[in-house]
């Protein structure tokens, strides 16, 4: 048997100093309603530990009764927008001051300071809503040195019926050689949709049923109860170690029907590999 020794070859993900960080919560449905707890916890700690955390939460949709038992709200908040219904709860809850925007992700939207760590916490179910998320990483990059560590990154959470993901990238760049590894470890990752293509490419009830809701077209799918917590639960994590610099991985694969999990980790060669050779020519636009 093969022993894969990339979790002790891995080497450091590199940031830039940066004074504040900012928490951009995008999607508040099934994964980010129970997610948005946890950016609150991590930005409290992060706070009080002397470094200043602002978390948005950005979703234009309302709850509905069906969201009830799957996601993260209550009969009382029926017919709320979700983004606001969270951030007033949390904010009450963990005495910190959060922004709330009810409407889709719009590239302006984000702080984009050259002192700021920015994180993307996609958590969307639909190509059109990862694409505004692609292109707002696109715009935003193109203001910072492409040859320093970013401080500019998407986190993407993704899941079907009982398996799901979670994604770090930072860029839009097919060359490999644009990935090429610092002295002192990683300091750029391919984006989510350039380790996965098929994330911007629209499922056949996004084509043909406009006005389905998330809820809908969670139930079309036959989700697990518990998958969404559980893509919640990883990209915590991710966070906790983005924001203290002990990341070493950037691909997390986890199944509940079998209880198998795989991550890809911050190795050269493995991050070469996760840049995916299909055509990408009109995805972004």
């Amino acid at each position: 048997m093969k022993l894969n020794y990339d979790f002790v070859e891995a080497k450091p993900l590199v940031l830039p100093m940066h004074e504040k960080v900012s928490l951009n919560l995008i999607g508040c449905g099934g994964t980010g309603s129970w997610l948005a707890a946890s950016l609150c916890r991590l930005a409290r700690v992060l706070t009080e530990k002397g470094k200043p955390t602002q978390v948005t939460f950005i979703d234009p949709d309302i709850v509905e009764q069906a969201n009830v038992t799957r996601q993260n709200f209550c009969d009382a908040e029926i017919g709320l927008n979700k983004a606001q219904t969270l951030a007033v709860r949390y904010s009450m809850a963990w005495g910190i001051e959060i922004t709330a925007i009810p409407q889709p992700l719009d590239k302006m939207m984000i702080d984009s300071e050259q002192t700021t760590l920015t994180i993307l916490i996609g958590c969307v179910d639909n190509a059109q809503a990862r694409n505004s998320i692609a292109n707002a990483l696109e715009f935003h990059q193109q203001w910072r040195c492409s040859q320093h560590a970013t401080s500019f990154w998407w986190l993407d959470c993704g899941n079907h019926e009982t398996s799901g993901q979670v994604l770090l990238g930072s860029h839009l760049s097919t060359e490999p050689e644009f990935y090429q590894f610092h002295e002192l470890g990683c300091i750029r990752l391919p984006a989510p949709t350039l380790q996965h293509p098929d994330l911007l490419v629209p499922r056949p009830e996004e084509l043909n049923n406009h006005n389905l809701s998330c809820e809908q077209l969670a139930m079309l799918n036959a989700q697990s109860l518990g998958i969404n917590q559980r893509v919640a639960a990883e990209a915590t994590e991710y966070l906790i170690q983005l924001t203290t610099r002990q990341l070493k991985r950037f691909a997390t694969y986890f199944d509940l029907a079998s209880g198998s999990a795989n991550s890809y980790y911050l190795v050269e060669k493995t991050v070469l590999k996760a840049i995916n050779t299909i055509s990408l020519q009109g995805l972004y636009t």
